[in-house]
C-alpha cells in the first residue's frame, strides 16, 4: 500500500478538509484527491465522507488510519534506528496535565541544550486522552497512569504518587468525623462528598474505582479540565482528588485542606510508555532517560512522592 496515499488520508483526517490537507502536504488539491481515489480503489470501499465543510473518515477510514499512523511513524524513524548514535529528529511526548508544568522547563532547556538536533513536541491532557493518542500513534512516548496500560503498549515504572483529597477550607465540615488532618480519610467518606472528577475513561477515576472509592452520582461533577477542576475547588463548589505533584500551589496555601486517602494511603503508579510500533531510536532513549532523571530530581525536591521501598 502506497505511503503517499496513506499520508494523504492521515492529513485529511487531521485537518478536516482536502484544501487544508493539500496545503499542509504541499500538494495541489486535485493531486491529493487523486491519491485518495487511488487508495479507495485499492481497498475497495469509501474512506471519507465528503460534505460542504470538508471531509471526515468513514468507519473503514478510521480503522485504516489507526493502523497506518504508527506504521508510518515507525518507517519515518527507520533510518535513525540503524547506526546514527546522535539523538535527532522529532519526538512527540504526551504527559498528564499536572506533570507538564514540572517537565517543560527541563525538556525545553536542559534536554534541548544537550541535544540541539532533537526536537520535542510536548502534549498534555488527561490520561485517557494521552493513552488514546499513544495507541493511535500520535505520540512517540507518554506518561500514563498504571491503570491505563494495555497489551498494545510497552511500559516501565517511572514514579509513584500519593493521591490527595483536597478542597477549599470552607468545605471542612463536609468531612464530619474523618479525624485530624494528619490522618488519612477513609475511602468510604467519598460516597458522601460532592466530588469534581474527570470522566471514567481517565486513569485517576479508574484508580479510585479499583480501590473501592465510589462517588455519589447525584453529587458528582465530571470535568475533563484540570484548570476548571482547580477553579471549581477554589470557589468552594466541591472536593477533588489529584496526585501530590499536582497540588504544590494548594499545599503552600492555608486556604485548602489536603488529606491522604485510605489505609494504607492510596497511591498511583505512573508509567513511561511507548508503542511497540515505534523503533527505539537514540532520540527516544534520550527523552526517556531524561524523564527518569527529572522525576528523580522532583522526588528529591519533595515535589513528587518518594518511591515505595522495595
Amino acid at each position: 500500500m502506497d505511503q503517499v496515499r496513506l499520508r494523504s488520508l492521515l492529513a485529511i483526517a487531521e485537518h478536516g478538509s482536502f484544501g487544508r490537507a493539500a496545503a499542509a502536504l504541499g500538494l495541489a488539491q486535485p493531486s491529493l484527491s487523486r491519491q485518495i481515489a487511488l487508495l479507495e480503489q485499492e481497498v475497495g470501499r469509501p474512506l471519507l465522507y465528503r460534505h460542504g465543510r470538508g471531509a471526515r473518515l468513514t468507519a473503514d477510514g478510521q480503522r485504516l488510519t489507526e493502523v497506518a499512523r504508527p506504521l508510518l511513524a515507525a518507517l519515518a524513524n527507520l533510518t535513525a534506528t540503524l547506526d546514527d548514535p546522535v539523538p535527532r529528529g522529532q519526538v512527540v511526548l504526551g504527559v498528564p496535565t499536572f506533570m507538564s508544568v514540572h517537565l517543560a522547563q527541563s525538556v525545553f532547556g536542559e534536554l534541548r541544550q544537550r541535544y540541539p538536533q532533537l526536537h520535542i513536541r510536548l502534549v498534555d491532557g488527561f490520561s485517557g486522552f494521552i493513552h488514546q493518542w499513544l495507541i493511535e500513534g500520535r505520540l512517540d512516548v507518554a506518561i500514563l497512569y498504571d491503570s491505563r496500560r494495555s497489551r498494545t503498549i510497552m511500559a516501565e515504572v517511572l514514579a509513584e504518587e500519593d493521591l490527595l483529597l483536597f478542597a477549599h477550607r470552607s468545605r471542612a465540615s463536609d468531612l464530619g468525623g474523618a479525624g485530624p488532618e494528619q490522618e488519612p480519610v477513609p475511602l468510604s467518606t467519598m460516597a458522601r462528598l460532592g466530588l469534581i472528577l474527570p470522566d471514567r475513561q481517565h486513569g485517576l477515576r479508574r484508580t479510585l474505582h479499583r480501590a473501592g472509592a465510589h462517588p455519589d452520582p447525584s453529587q458528582l461533577l465530571e470535568v475533563d479540565s484540570l484548570t476548571a477542576i482547580r477553579a471549581l475547588v477554589e470557589q468552594g463548589v466541591g472536593w477533588s482528588v489529584l496526585p501530590r505533584a499536582a497540588l504544590t500551589r494548594e499545599a503552600a496555601s492555608r486556604r485548602y485542606i489536603l488529606r491522604r486517602l485510605g489505609a494504607p494511603p492510596l497511591r498511583v503508579r505512573l508509567m513511561l510508555a511507548v508503542s511497540p510500533a515505534r523503533g527505539m531510536t537514540p532520540a527516544l532513549r534520550a527523552v526517556m532517560a531524561h524523564l527518569h532523571a527529572t522525576v528523580a530530581r522532583l522526588r528529591e525536591q519533595a515535589i513528587m512522592s518518594p518511591m515505595t521501598p522495595g
